[in-house]
């Protein structure tokens, strides 16, 4: 990939803060889904994902505890331990993850495509 997947991972998250929604549908593949494994919603698609973080998703604060990228040609898969202080729909979603990000390169620009999240029992 041409692209920086270490830093497109910390801009994404950014772009999720700040509600950046134009940067968000440029950088997510039409194929986009979020994987959690959350009872009644353990896969989102892309437009119920961008919905929910326009309005519902809040992040306080974040941060990659490791971060390990792999760069396969028009691919890139990012394994990381993520941790954040936020809320969804005024529930606490103050916790870490572990994510697996795939991103495709097309036409010049990186897509995320999918992304696993787990969250991790707190300590």
């Amino acid at each position: 990939m041409t692209h920086d997947l270490a830093a497109l991972s910390m801009r994404f998250m950014e772009a999720v803060r700040d509600r950046e929604l134009g940067w968000l549908e440029e950088h997510l593949g039409a194929e986009f889904t979020l994987t959690t494994g959350r009872a009644g919603a353990p896969v989102r698609e892309r437009a119920e994902w961008l919905a929910i973080t326009a309005e519902r998703y809040v992040i306080e604060e974040f941060a990659f505890e490791q971060l390990e990228a792999l760069d396969y040609g028009e691919v890139g898969v990012v394994r990381s331990r993520y941790r954040q202080r936020g809320s969804m729909d005024g529930e606490r979603r103050t916790q870490a993850f572990l994510m697996t990000d795939v991103w495709v390169e097309r036409k010049g620009r990186a897509q995320l495509v999918t992304r696993h999240a787990s969250p991790l029992p707190e300590p």
